[in-house]
């Protein structure tokens, strides 16, 4: 009877103890701060964190914001007491200012089973190109006739700190942009003629696509509408 009662209070605290067992994860620091850096760098940083839990930690999904990666792991299980690792890159082009990135690491940890990273920094922008389309970037030739050639302006401006290149011109066939220049040096403005040659009656509407080495909005796009007769 006693022999009885012995076995079945160590099967009781076995089973116990086994409910009891869990993976817990848990970061040296859930918040990194890059600093100060130029646009363009590549910043490498990493989180570490430790199973310090009595269960195999299993790392089932890792994402990251705009901007981020994350390398590869090198496994996804880690033992009670093992130490791991989560590289992330950040990328800093065409970033201005103080940046805030976030990745969720998604666990087998049930008391923690989304943990969210941060990157935190400040990226200062000095050497940039930036396109301005002063007055609009919609242009309407209201009512016009079928064959005949129309025209109208629109100026474009660097507003950046380096020279801003035009580097690729889209249109369709019955409007042509014709340019005083492709390249211009900071603060400069230049005008930009739009010839429109309707060729079929009824509403019109095309685009006029500008991609430069703009730093943040690199397609610009011009909007061409009218009523043809």
């Amino acid at each position: 009877m006693k022999r009885s009662f012995i076995t079945a209070f160590i099967l009781f605290s076995c089973f116990a103890l086994s409910l009891g067992a869990a993976p817990q994860i848990k970061f040296e620091s859930t918040e990194l701060d890059f600093g100060e850096i130029e646009a363009g760098k590549v910043v490498d940083l990493e989180f570490k964190f430790e199973n310090t839990g009595d269960e195999v930690l299993v790392i089932k999904n890792i994402a990251a914001s705009c901007g981020c990666t994350t390398t590869k792991l090198e496994k996804k299980e880690y033992q009670p007491g093992e130490k791991g690792t989560i590289p992330v890159k950040f990328y800093s082009q065409g970033y201005n200012g103080r940046v805030l990135k976030t990745i969720t690491v998604a666990t087998n940890d049930k008391e923690n089973v989304y943990t969210r990273l941060r990157i935190t920094g400040k990226v200062n922008l000095t050497n940039f190109a930036a396109l301005e389309i002063i007055g609009g970037d919609r242009i309407d030739f209201k009512e016009v006739m079928m064959g005949q050639d129309y025209s109208e302006t629109v100026k474009l401006k660097n507003s950046g700190t380096i020279d801003l290149r035009l580097v690729e011109v889209t249109h369709s066939p019955d409007v042509y942009p014709i340019f005083k220049k492709k390249v211009l040096k900071p603060d400069e403005e230049s005008e930009v003629r739009i010839v429109f040659t309707p060729m079929q009656i009824g509403r019109f509407a095309t685009f006029i696509k500008l991609r430069s080495n703009a730093y943040k909005q690199r397609l610009v796009i011009i909007k061409v509408s009218a009523v043809v007769k």
